[in-house]
């Protein structure tokens, strides 16, 4: 190294010394045990006294100048949303769309290509057959059926199942009808 490298290197670190000064009125004793030392920063204009600091703009950094890792402390999508279920009481409501969607898991492709979820209301479950027999063997299976939900939903969800059958045709055509004792079995 050159003399003329050492005065250059000089007073760049006598530059940073002064500007170390003027920005909060001391310099790093580098050799000395506080080089490492965080100091607490100092009240800064604003309200004297009331501890009140004004805020730095920027990225925060170590007492070393590298910058502190940035630590996310944000809770998950699923939680929140758990959360938010919770408050506004839609869990009951969740739960019976889930019935509604999963039919085919909870009773099985073939009773679930027989049968139709109506509607839930008041923890009752509506459920329509495409044919009588079918809804007799649902009538069966009623207690099964509501043990495989109560497992796969909780309790208190459903707890009764309506079924019904076929829904008779209707001879009804238009808007006007005449009054009476309706079809009769008149084929034969």
């Amino acid at each position: 190294m050159t003399g003329q490298d050492d005065d250059f290197i000089a007073q760049a670190f006598e530059r940073v010394r002064n500007e170390a000064r003027r920005r909060n009125g001391r310099v790093p004793d580098l050799n000395g045990r506080d080089a490492f030392r965080r100091t607490p920063p100092r009240p800064q204009g604003g309200r004297s006294g009331s501890g009140y600091q004004k805020l730095k703009k920027g990225r925060p950094s170590g007492p070393d100048g590298r910058y502190k890792p940035y630590v996310r402390s944000a809770e998950s999508l699923g939680s929140i949303l758990n959360k938010e279920i919770q408050s506004r009481g839609w869990g009951k409501d969740i739960a019976a769309g889930w019935v509604t969607s999963h039919w085919e898991e909870l009773v099985g492709p073939k009773i679930a290509q027989h049968t139709r979820i109506e509607m839930i209301k008041d923890k009752k479950l509506f459920i329509t057959c495409d044919s009588t027999a079918w809804a007799t063997n649902l009538r069966m299976m009623q207690r099964q059926i509501l043990q495989v939900i109560a497992e796969k939903v909780g309790p208190d969800i459903i707890a009764e199942l309506r079924i019904y059958g076929p829904k008779a045709p209707s001879w009804r055509k238009g808007p006007l009808h005449v009054k009476g004792r309706g079809p009769r079995d008149t084929y034969g």
